[in-house]
């Protein structure tokens, strides 16, 4: 299990480790997780300026800017969940990375006054259907424990 010192816990590979960290002033960052010479990451978004519906933050924040990306492509329609009882919105995509075909799913979810996380599970798109990826998934979503700074 990690505990971020930004206040969140999720349950990790065993030599999975923090990669980057990058940070919006006081109000937005990043933490992605991943392992040398592995491709998949998962990438932790914690913000203090998301809207009040879910499948919006993904459909006006986040998809624009997405569809810079070389490759973009959605996959299906923004789905309205529920997550650990907060109200929460899944998307997936397609990008091209540095030749490769990346596949992303992400689980954006509210805590209200305006903060929200979202999960990013990014992996090379022709080893999506993996089992060990399937596992991985599910595992972070099963393991995360929201907090805030």
């Amino acid at each position: 299990m990690f505990r971020a010192q930004e206040g969140f816990s999720v349950a990790l590979p065993e030599d999975w480790s923090r990669l980057d960290t990058s940070r919006t002033g006081d109000l937005a960052y990043r933490v992605t997780f991943g392992a040398e010479g592995d491709p998949r990451t998962l990438a932790v978004t914690y913000s203090e300026r998301v809207g009040p519906d879910p499948v919006a933050v993904w459909r006006d924040d986040v998809e624009p800017g997405l569809r810079r990306a070389d490759g973009f492509a959605r996959i299906g329609a923004i789905e309205a969940t529920t997550y650990r009882g907060y109200e929460a919105a899944d998307m997936e995509w397609v990008v091209d990375v540095d030749g490769t075909r990346v596949r992303t799913f992400g689980r954006g979810f509210l805590l209200g006054d305006h903060r929200g996380f979202s999960l990013r599970w990014t992996t090379p798109a022709a080893d999506w259907d993996e089992p060990a990826n399937d596992r991985a998934l599910d595992t972070f979503l099963s393991t995360f424990r929201p907090g805030s700074p």
